[in-house]
């Protein structure tokens, strides 16, 4: 029978402001994880990630680096990592400026019958999102500046154009209603990798 896998995704080093709690099916493959986080922490989906858990690095395969299928993103379950409520995993987001999200399992339970299509979905959060090429301690800052003003100087750039990012401005509703949505095209702009995978 599936389990339902409920965690707490929190957004390293930026005093714990920017948070979710998710729940995904333990059939799901560790990539769907990844576009998971990456759909609901707003990122603009421009760079790798990985996925490490009890010392074993999961990754994307790529042009310079083929890797085996025990190792890859795309070929391990959740269930496969035999996962414990406690068990902490860690995605890290763009190797150049190293966006950390530590997660840990807070509940494992059996799946509702007839509920397989109602996950991944988002429990609770806060913090709108993070910023792309923007290190953890610089977000803070941005937070805290705009905590202390209350408005935002910080603009991002979005496919509706310039915006300023309000960091509080986070809605759960919207969140779940364009997550599935967000995680198809996130997964469409992944699937190019597969193609790196060894023979």
């Amino acid at each position: 029978m599936a389990q339902v896998i409920t965690l707490k995704i929190t957004y390293a080093d930026c005093d714990s402001r920017i948070w979710r709690e998710a729940q995904i099916s333990d059939n799901s493959y560790l990539n769907k994880l990844g576009y998971m986080v990456l759909a609901t922490f707003d990122t603009l989906v421009y760079h790798l990630f990985s996925i490490e858990y009890n010392g074993v690095l999961f990754e994307l395969p790529s042009d310079d680096r083929r890797i085996k299928p025990e190792e890859c993103l795309f070929y391990v379950k959740l269930k496969d990592l035999n996962l414990n409520i406690g068990d902490k995993l860690q995605m890290i987001y763009d190797f150049g400026c190293e966006q950390v999200f530590d997660i840990e399992v807070t509940d494992i339970s059996p799946m509702p019958r007839g509920t397989g299509t109602a996950y991944p979905k988002i429990l609770r959060g806060e913090g709108r999102g993070v910023l792309d090429n923007v290190s953890a301690w610089e977000t803070l800052e941005i937070i805290k500046q705009i905590d202390k003003t209350g408005k935002s100087e910080h603009s991002v750039q979005t496919e509706y154009g310039s915006q300023f990012w309000a960091y509080r401005d986070y809605r759960l509703d919207l969140d779940n209603g364009l997550l599935k949505g967000e995680i198809a095209r996130i997964e469409d702009a992944y699937s190019s990798f597969e193609q790196f995978m060894e023979e």
